[in-house]
């Protein structure tokens, strides 16, 4: 396992399209660079973009590779990510034969989460993905004057946990991912490969905005303290 943490390549993508997603994927960056830091895999991480700003911040956060992708498809939200991946291992000739893909939507990733996608790798598969499991509940809806519009159970069970791909992180084979851009839709190929899951036990944050950053601003404030007692 060591020996292919040492040189398999991490991918991260950062859209740029938005000056809301800017801001957003800048600060989730940080996040991301602490994480790479810390495993030592500064040297094979490569953010991608199709954002030139958020490139040149990479740089100075530290990171030493970054990829500009244009973005020709902006209904497929994965567009760069599948595009700067399969142009880059084509010009590596598709070496190593597995990649990570990691998401900037997702704060916190540990160690262990980290290397059990790695200790899970099969050559029987195609895609290995990390999943999450939460209580399952009823969600209430209100109205724009914040009165009770209705309320929907996610399934009949209400003792029931719903498992869902959190789409945290991915070890993906790179024959696959070229296929999946040789072969039509490649978000359609994607989904229909052959896929082995890990659960992923790390605090589910699911990011898609500056605000939704700032809710966990306080979390080291409140660590800190904890940590005192």
């Amino acid at each position: 396992i060591f020996k292919m943490l040492s040189t398999i390549p991490v991918f991260i993508a950062a859209r740029g399209n938005s000056e809301l997603k800017i801001k957003k994927n800048k600060k989730a960056l940080k996040y991301s660079f602490v994480f790479i830091r810390s495993m030592g895999l500064i040297n094979q991480t490569y953010i991608i973009s199709d954002n030139t700003e958020i490139l040149e911040y990479a740089k100075k956060l530290g990171f030493k590779n970054t990829i500009y992708q244009e973005c020709k498809d902006e209904k497929d939200v994965r567009y760069i990510e599948y595009n700067a991946i399969y142009e880059f291992h084509l010009k590596y000739n598709a070496k190593p034969d597995w990649f990570i893909l990691l998401s900037i939507d997702e704060l916190f990733i540990s160690k262990e989460s980290f290397l059990n996608c790695i200790r899970n790798i099969d050559d029987k598969y195609d895609v290995i993905a990390s999943y999450s499991e939460t209580t399952d509940r009823s969600i209430f809806y209100l109205d724009d004057d914040l009165t009770l519009k209705h309320h929907i159970h996610r399934i009949t069970n209400e003792k029931k946990r719903c498992k869902m791909v959190d789409s945290r992180i991915y070890a993906i084979k790179t024959k696959f991912a070229i296929k999946c851009m040789q072969e039509g839709d490649p978000a359609e190929v994607f989904w229909h490969g052959k896929f082995k899951f890990f659960q992923n036990k790390d605090l589910y944050t699911d990011i898609y905005s500056v605000e939704d950053i700032s809710k966990f601003s306080y979390l080291g404030h409140v660590l800190e303290q904890v940590n005192q007692i």
